[in-house]
Parts: structure tokens; C-alpha cells; sequence
């Protein structure tokens, strides 16, 4: 099937586009996945070998969260066939919204062979994530893998269906202020409060679980959601949110606790306003600080010195919502945000301008200091190359690299506050992974940074 015409045609297509085409990616890896299933289900089910017991364990070892994802899958798989499809339970007929119905049952009863599917999907998951984690342990990567935890699940995904009485009618975002003076709304469903406290915690720990089992490090993001988060009532404006604190000391206890107990390294993203007892807290339970180059400040505003950093931390230069460093130097994050209607009026567009320009000035006196200002032309790469120094050069126990950075990319990968207005997520490397190995640039980086 793969070394078919046909399908390298697809394949070629697939690469050679410049943003990813994910329906198209999961239609080539879907026709995959269906043979390699039913090779499993004629090989190894049906003759009950030892890899047919190890995924009867994992099923077992899953439960209903499993079972219920694999259920969410199936049915949404039926209801996307309907005219017009149906996506996200919301939309689903009455009788299958709960988990728990006679029709969901039904469903499971006569669809037990794609269920199953989709739990031997989540299988393949797992042992491969597994065998990356020991790939990179016998390399002698001292972290390993680094994941990230989202500060919620999608509004109509498995998590929320399985969970209804959870999650609120409401939308988690952030206030307005300079970075987005209109507000962001991530569109991601809140958990109550109460009603996690009286489940005993129990989804949060779930999902750390599942998060930390092949991780070597978990960057938790906004983790100020352990004690408040910003909630948008529905169909309002993110002005018209407020704040709802959660059980703090709680929650913090309990990821304390999964760190230790599967050995993972925990970075909470501190990034805006973000209240004393939730710094105090990290610091005190050793949870990692996120610290980003752009907003290392002193009162002045000149950018802080590399020893200024602090030890428990993590240090970048950016992130995946920030501007790559060729974006930022060139101002490409201003002019976006003002084309797609992020930035008030023209008046504030040129005082961001103009706050860019002084940056720049301050951020080339900050290299100059720590005598990593580069001689001659200073170009892209070489600026990126002398920023990169400069935050490997900080206190900060762990320092991490976008390879957008290390490979000169100017466009952002993700723009919050948009969904369709820009295409988050979906830009390609300038370099395919196989070819990472013999790159100059990721050379020069390792160099720069070793």
C-alpha cells in the first residue's frame, strides 16, 4: 500500500505544501492504521498471542476513560458522515450527549470492533511515546521528553463528553492589557471548582498521570489556573470576564506529589499578571518559573543581565505564542497583529513601534555587556545565534530552543486570541526532521549554546 504509486503521489503532495493539510494527513494515515489493525485483529487477537495480551492490559490498565475515549471516537466518526456532518458532541442527537445512555451502550455493543480500534490506536500511542522516552534516556538526554499540558480540553472533545458535569458554560481567557488590549478568549471550557474538589481531585490527577508517564519534564501552561482562572460568561466579550480562584494549595500539593512519584521535572508558565501566592508557591515547592527573554526586565527597562536570571527556572527566547527572534527584530508580530484587528488603532500601532525600536537599541547593549554583541554585519542568524548565548549563558537550570529560531523562520507559529483569521499551527519547517542531523544551522546552534 505505501510503496504504491498512488500513495507516494499523495505523499509528495502532503510534503511539498506549505502549511500542513491535517484532513489530508489523516486520510494517508488512516488507510494505514486500518490495515495495521486488522493485521493485529487476524495475527494476534484472533490467536490470542502474548502482543494480544499486552493490549488486553492496556485496556484494562485504561478503564472507562479509555473505553470512553474510544467511544467519543467511534461516534464521531458516525456523525460525520451525517449531511451536514455533525462535530463535537453539542451536536450530536440527544440520546448520544451522555456516556452513560442506553443508546451510547447500544452504540458500544454493535461498534465493539471500531471501539476497539480506536483503543488500539491509543496503544500505539503509548508504546511509541514509550520507546521515544527510552531512545532519548540510553542517547543520554538527562531531561528526556518534554511535554505540554494545556490549561484545558476542547468544549467538544471526549475529555468534556465524558465528563460533562466538570465543566462550566463559560470560556477561559485573559483580561485586556497591552499584549491583547481587547482580551483573549481561548474558547476552552473552565472546571468547576466545587464539583473538582468533591470528585476528590481525581480528573486532575488522571490527566498529570497521563501526562508524566513518558515525560521527563511537563510544562504546565498558565499555571496560575491552580488558583484562578479568568472566566468569560458565554457569548460575552473577554472584557466582560472575571476571576474564579480554585483550591490552590490543593492542586499544587497533588502535582508536587505526581512529580515525585513519576520522576518529572515540572515548569509552571508564569507569564502576565500573575499573583504572589502563586510565585511563592512554585518557589516553594520547586516547581520551575518560565522565563523568556523578551519580558526579562529591570525597572528601567533594559533587559536583565544572564546572572540575573534566577536558578529555578526555565529561560528561552521565546515561545510558541511569542514572535520568532527574526519576527520580533523585524516587527512582523506588530504589523500581523494590526492586520488581523489584535491592536486598537493606529495610535497604539505606532507606540509598539516605537517601544520595538528602543528594544532593539536596549536588547544590542545587553548583548554588548555580556560581550556577545556579534563583529561585523549583524544578520539573522547571527543575532539569533548571539541571543541563544546569551540565555544558555543565565542562572536558569533548564534553557530551551524553538528550532523556528534556530532556522532563521520570520512567520509565527500560533497568534492567540485567532482560530481561523491565521494559521496557527500549521507552518512547516524550512527543513524536514530526517535532515536535522545534517544541518549547519542546528550545528552552529549546539555550538553557540554548548
Amino acid at each position: 500500500l505505501v510503496r504504491a504509486a498512488s500513495f507516494q503521489a499523495e505523499l509528495a503532495r502532503l510534503r511539498e505544501s506549505d502549511l500542513v493539510d491535517y484532513p489530508g494527513v489523516a486520510a494517508a494515515k488512516g488507510v494505514v492504521l486500518e490495515a495495521l489493525y486488522r493485521s493485529f485483529c487476524a495475527r494476534h487477537l484472533a490467536a490470542a498471542t502474548p502482543r494480544a495480551a499486552q493490549f488486553r492490559a492496556f485496556q484494562k490498565a485504561g478503564g472507562t476513560p479509555l473505553r470512553r475515549h474510544a467511544l467519543f471516537e467511534a461516534l464521531q466518526e458516525r456523525f460525520a458522515r451525517d449531511t451536514p456532518p455533525r462535530f463535537g458532541w453539542q451536536h450530536w442527537p440527544d440520546a448520544y450527549r451522555d456516556p452513560g445512555s442506553a443508546a451510547v451502550a447500544a452504540f458500544e455493543a454493535a461498534a465493539i470492533e471500531r471501539v476497539e480500534r480506536n483503543e488500539y490506536l491509543q496503544w500505539q500511542i503509548h508504546t511509541q511515546l514509550a520507546a521515544a522516552a527510552t531512545r532519548a534516556a540510553a542517547a543520554g538526554a538527562r531531561v528526556g521528553l518534554y511535554q505540554d499540558l494545556a490549561v484545558s480540553a476542547d468544549r467538544g472533545g471526549a475529555e468534556v463528553w465524558s465528563n460533562r458535569a466538570l465543566y462550566a458554560d463559560a470560556a477561559v481567557g485573559a483580561p485586556p492589557d497591552d499584549f491583547a488590549p481587547q482580551g483573549q478568549d481561548w474558547g476552552l471550557p473552565p472546571m468547576l471548582p466545587e464539583r473538582l474538589i468533591a470528585a476528590g481531585y481525581a480528573p486532575f490527577i488522571a490527566t498529570l498521570r497521563a501526562n508524566m508517564a513518558h515525560a521527563g519534564a511537563l510544562r504546565i501552561d498558565h499555571v496560575m489556573g491552580l488558583a484562578r482562572l479568568f472566566w468569560i460568561p458565554p457569548g460575552g466579550k473577554a472584557a466582560e470576564g472575571t476571576y474564579v480562584r480554585y483550591p490552590f494549595d490543593a492542586l499544587l500539593g497533588i502535582v508536587t506529589l505526581e512529580s515525585h512519584r513519576n520522576r518529572c521535572v515540572v515548569i509552571g508558565e508564569d507569564l502576565g499578571t500573575v499573583p504572589d501566592e502563586v510565585r511563592e508557591g512554585l518557589h516553594r515547592t520547586g516547581v520551575l518559573s518560565y522565563r523568556l527573554l523578551p519580558f526579562e526586565r529591570e525597572a528601567d527597562g533594559s533587559f536583565k543581565a544572564p546572572d540575573r536570571y534566577p536558578p529555578d527556572a526555565l529561560a528561552a527566547c521565546g515561545t510558541h505564542d511569542l514572535p520568532t527572534i527574526a519576527g520580533w527584530w523585524e516587527g512582523r508580530d506588530i504589523a500581523l497583529r494590526s492586520a488581523l484587528g489584535l491592536i486598537a488603532d493606529d495610535a497604539q500601532r505606532e507606540a509598539q513601534l516605537a517601544a520595538r525600536e528602543r528594544d532593539r537599541t536596549l536588547l544590542l547593549d545587553a548583548l554588548s555587556r555580556a560581550g556577545l554583541l556579534p563583529d561585523g554585519e549583524l544578520d539573522a542568524e547571527a543575532l539569533a545565534l548571539a541571543l541563544q548565548a546569551y540565555v544558555a549563558s543565565s542562572n536558569a537550570s533548564i534553557m530551551v530552543t524553538q528550532l523556528e529560531d534556530a532556522m532563521g523562520v520570520g512567520e509565527q507559529m500560533n497568534v492567540p486570541g485567532t482560530v481561523d483569521e491565521h494559521p496557527n499551527w500549521r507552518r512547516r519547517l524550512p527543513v524536514a526532521i530526517e535532515a536535522f542531523e545534517g544541518d549547519a544551522r542546528l550545528g552552529r546552534l549546539c555550538a553557540a549554546i554548548g
